[in-house]
């Protein structure tokens, strides 16, 4: 047995001088990694493409610097997203008719039908990693979580 196998994960967890934000990071590790290697895996695509796919699936006629702006991604990563999509038809990409320059994004049925079967796949991978948890303590956790995300523009970017 190496030293990682005879690691006990609570003793990382309690190893730490930032007990919320490294329990956050962890959990995401440990749930999104895996759905987002089966993702690439099973569609070709990979995570800054399932991100602008969230973003148009949300909201119509966005513009890449939107999905900039929503998701903290660099341009230049939202740009080859951009362009994967159009190549995969999974998105549009048409002139603004008012600024010429910039171009308003859309998702296609068959990018909806990605972002939809894909959604589906992390909400029941979600409910699994949940199911230790009572309702009452579901519902905390999303109220809390919720909370400190929507106060994201006072502590970030200290």
């Amino acid at each position: 047995m190496n030293y990682i196998e005879g690691m006990k994960l609570i003793d990382i967890l309690d190893a730490t001088d930032i007990p919320v934000a490294y329990r956050i990071s962890f959990l995401t590790n440990f749930w999104r990694e895996p759905l987002l290697r089966r993702m690439e895996r099973d569609t070709g695509l990979i995570r800054p493409e399932l991100t602008v796919l969230i973003c148009l699936s949300f909201r119509d006629n966005l513009y890449a610097r939107d999905i900039c702006e929503i998701t903290e991604q660099p341009s230049n990563t939202v740009s080859r997203a951009v362009t994967s999509l159009v190549g995969k038809a999974c998105i549009t990409r048409t002139r603004d008719t008012v600024d010429t320059r910039r171009q308003v994004l859309n998702i296609t049925e068959a990018g909806r039908a990605i972002h939809d079967d894909l959604m589906d796949g992390f909400s029941r991978s979600e409910a699994r990693m949940l199911q230790s948890l009572t309702a009452d303590e579901r519902e905390t956790l999303i109220l809390l979580l919720d909370k400190v995300a929507r106060d994201v523009n006072r502590w970030r970017g200290e």
